[in-house]
C-alpha cells in the first residue's frame, strides 16, 4: 500500500486539542457523517527508535466505526505497547512482524534475538532473508555494515551477496559472533540491509 510521504507530526498539544473538539461534539467521523465519539492517534512505528515524537495522524471515529475497526485497514495495533501505527510510509513497509505478533520498532528491538554470523552467512548464500527483521535501527548495538540491495543486477542498488559477506568479515565479524540482521528500509525494487553486533 502506498501512503503519502510526509514527515509532519502532531505534538501532544495538537492531539489534545483535537480530542477536546471530539469530546465537545464538534467533529464528525472520518468514515461517515455521524458525530465522532473517539479520537485515535496513529504513530509511525520507526519514530520510536529514531527520536521523533508526535502522532503521525489522528482518526475521528463514531461508535460504529470505532467498533468495526475501519481505521485498521492501513494500520495496526502494536502487540507490545498497544499503540496504533501506520503499516507503510511511502513505499517503505514499517510494521515489524515477529513470530508472536506485529510490533513497532521499539517493542520489536526489545524482543529480537541475535543469530551466529556463520548461520547468517549460510542463509545469505542461499538467498534466504527471512531472519532479517524490519527495523530502522537497533539502539544500543553496533552497526557493522549497511547497504542497499536489489536482486536485479542492473538496478543501481544491486550489491552482490559475496560483497556483503566480504564487507562484514572485513569489519571483524567471524564464526559464532552473534549478529542482528535487519532491513532498515524497503523500497519498491530494493531494500537496505544492515547487520548489527
Amino acid at each position: 500500500m502506498y501512503c503519502i510521504d510526509t514527515l509532519n507530526r502532531l505534538n501532544d498539544e495538537a492531539v489534545a486539542k483535537h480530542e477536546a473538539e471530539v469530546e465537545a461534539g464538534n467533529e464528525t467521523c472520518d468514515y461517515c457523517d455521524e458525530p465522532a465519539t473517539h479520537l485515535v492517534p496513529v504513530y509511525n512505528p520507526a519514530d520510536s527508535v529514531r527520536d521523533v515524537d508526535g502522532a503521525y495522524a489522528t482518526y475521528s471515529l463514531c461508535d460504529e466505526h470505532f467498533d468495526n475497526q475501519a481505521h485498521l485497514e492501513e494500520n495496526f495495533y502494536c502487540d507490545g505497547c498497544g499503540e496504533l501505527f501506520i503499516n507503510n510510509h511511502s513505499w517503505d513497509f514499517l510494521r515489524c512482524d515477529l513470530e508472536d505478533g506485529s510490533y513497532c520498532h521499539a517493542c520489536a528491538a526489545e524482543q529480537i534475538e541475535p543469530i551466529p554470523w556463520s548461520e547468517l552467512k549460510s542463509l545469505l548464500r542461499e538467498g534466504d532473508t527471512q531472519d532479517f527483521v524490519r527495523l530502522d535501527s537497533l539502539p544500543g548495538k553496533k552497526l557493522v555494515w549497511e547497504g542497499e540491495y536489489s536482486g536485479y543486477s542492473d538496478f543501481p542498488g544491486h550489491t552482490s551477496i559475496d560483497s556483503i559477506i566480504a564487507a562484514v568479515i572485513e569489519a571483524g565479524v567471524s564464526g559464532d559472533d552473534l549478529v542482528y540482521p535487519l532491513l532498515t528500509k524497503t523500497y519498491q525494487f530494493a531494500v537496505v540491509i544492515a547487520i548489527y553486533k
